[in-house]
């Protein structure tokens, strides 16, 4: 949270006085938004539809509490005050649409000059400007929790388990609490309590076979649907006859592949043959192998009539499979997609460049 508050002290430097910040973790930003106001002296008030203004941690603003609870008269009232508060609105971007006042009384607040005026946080999941006013407005993005505060989240949960059932302790081993960390990669501090806590809470027991729910777990919460799938059913090499190089070669760099330290790190695995020949058994086996989540590319859901919405459904995908890292990104019968053809328009061709670009990058 340090790096946080000392970052986002910086574009209020910047004398932005709009800021958008994208976040599920709502108290994880007020309470930073509260410790740098603290720090820098600053009194901090929240706006919600169901509460009017307030300021944060007190009774509501002495005779406007009912009268802000309309955005209208909120922003308002933000655009007069002659001090430098800060003042944070949460969820308005459903009053946003199809309300001129609204917009131009934020682009009046975003434009005004001068130290001494108000700050204007937006909190939402998830807020798209209107094209008014987007020039104005800084972005923000609260920092994921690292592998050292994600472990420290664990047993923060394990010991809470603990607690609550007369000191029994939570059964573990390093290698699978280590997998659970890894796993958990990408979440942040309030999602990452909540999938530790379900772990934990069934059984107080963190096993291997608590890692597939893990995962699908994570990836419903990340709300992963269209072109990709979440295979909860993974399989062991024993069901594998043969590819023993695969194997091998495999076995050599499991800890390549998790670490992802090296200068020269593998980009992935072709797997060709027959119909029948154990292709997709052999992709469900690295990703059992390793412990890892294994989501499935479908290339026949990837192609769009429209002109651009197959590019961009790949490059969603993508970005969707960088946040369930560490996983195993299962593309399979990958020619029916990158196949070109007379009739598709370069398609093909652009779907085979922006996957190139992504594995070389």
């Amino acid at each position: 949270m340090i790096n946080d508050i000392h970052d986002l002290g910086l574009v209020l430097d910047s004398r932005v006085k709009l800021v958008v910040i994208e976040s599920w973790d709502e108290p994880r930003v007020l309470e930073t938004l509260t410790s740098l106001a603290i720090k820098r002296g600053l009194g901090l008030y929240t706006w919600a539809i169901t509460e009017g203004l307030q300021r944060l941690g007190f009774a509501g603003v002495p005779g406007e509490q009912s009268e802000s609870l309309e955005p209208e008269a909120a922003l308002k009232l933000i655009k007069h005050d002659p001090q430098p508060n800060l003042y944070v609105l949460c969820d308005l971007h459903p009053f946003l649409t199809d309300n001129p006042k609204l917009v131009r009384l934020l682009k009046e607040i975003a434009q005004a000059e001068g130290q001494h005026r108000p700050t204007l946080v937006l909190v939402s999941h998830a807020l798209k400007l209107p094209a008014e006013v987007q020039r104005y407005a800084a972005r923000f993005s609260l920092a994921l929790p690292t592998e050292d505060e994600l472990l420290a989240i664990v047993r923060d949960e394990a010991t809470r388990w603990s607690e609550g059932n007369r000191g029994a302790r939570v059964r573990t081993d390093n290698r699978t609490l280590q997998q659970v960390v890894k796993n958990l990669r990408g979440m942040g501090h309030a999602q990452a309590r909540a999938l530790a806590r379900r772990v934990i809470c069934d059984d107080g027991a963190i096993t291997q076979e608590d890692l597939p729910k893990l995962n699908k777990s994570k990836f419903q919460l990340l709300d992963l649907d269209g072109v990709l799938s979440f295979e909860y059913d993974t399989a062991r090499f024993a069901e594998v006859g043969g590819l023993r190089n695969l194997k091998r070669w495999l076995g050599d760099r499991e800890q390549v592949f998790l670490a992802g330290k090296a200068e020269d790190l593998p980009k992935g695995v072709m797997l060709v043959g027959v119909q029948g020949g154990g292709k997709s058994l052999a992709a469900k086996a690295i990703a059992g192998l390793w412990g890892l989540p294994l989501l499935r590319l479908d290339f026949a859901c990837l192609y769009n009539k429209f002109f651009g919405e197959t590019e961009r459904n790949l490059r969603e995908a993508l970005q969707l499979a960088e946040q369930m890292a560490p996983c195993v990104l299962w593309m399979d019968e990958i020619e029916k997609g990158l196949a070109s053809g007379d009739q598709d328009g370069g398609v093909s061709q652009r779907v085979l460049g922006t996957l190139l670009t992504w594995m070389a990058e």
